[in-house]
């Protein structure tokens, strides 16, 4: 079984270059909080969901595979390379894995400092491990989970 659809990738809004280089506007987004995330080959990062929180994740370099799983459509999934942006919805599951080394951007809709980022995360079984994701994990070896996802697992 595939996924039922892919999450929109969304293109800088703009890039402006010249001889000194690049600059690149995002695709809109209220920001209030921006964080920079550096992700080693095989990582797997979320595999959770925010109850007031969207967030747009901007890859600068590498890739990475957003899952999520939509409460109307079902596990999508959408490869997301540098220059492309994914928006991660409040309350939809999602999860990020990383073929290779990659850093990209969080653009939060919401303060995450502090334990607010904690106190509004609702942890989901690993949306990595379902049978309609596994076509795109082919050929990545080994993942690295986080604690809270070594610790669900016994």
């Amino acid at each position: 079984m595939s996924p039922r659809h892919e999450p929109p990738i969304l293109p800088p809004d703009a890039v402006h270059a010249d001889p000194r280089g690049s600059i690149t506007a995002l695709p809109p987004f209220e920001a209030v909080g921006t964080v920079v995330i550096e992700s080693e080959p095989g990582a797997v990062r979320g595999n959770h969901y925010h109850h007031d929180e969207s967030h747009l994740m901007y890859v600068v370099s590498g890739r990475m595979i957003y899952i999520e799983d939509d409460p109307e459509l079902g596990i999508c999934v959408a490869e997301v390379g540098p220059g492309q942006s994914v928006v991660s919805p409040k309350g939809v599951p999602h999860t990020t894995v990383f073929p290779e080394h990659t850093v990209f951007v969080t653009l939060s809709d919401v303060d995450r400092t502090g334990r607010k980022y904690e106190d509004e995360v609702v942890r989901v079984d690993p949306l990595e491990e379902r049978p309609e994701v596994a076509p795109y994990l082919v050929g990545l070896g080994p993942l690295v989970t986080g604690e809270m996802q070594r610790r669900r697992q016994g």
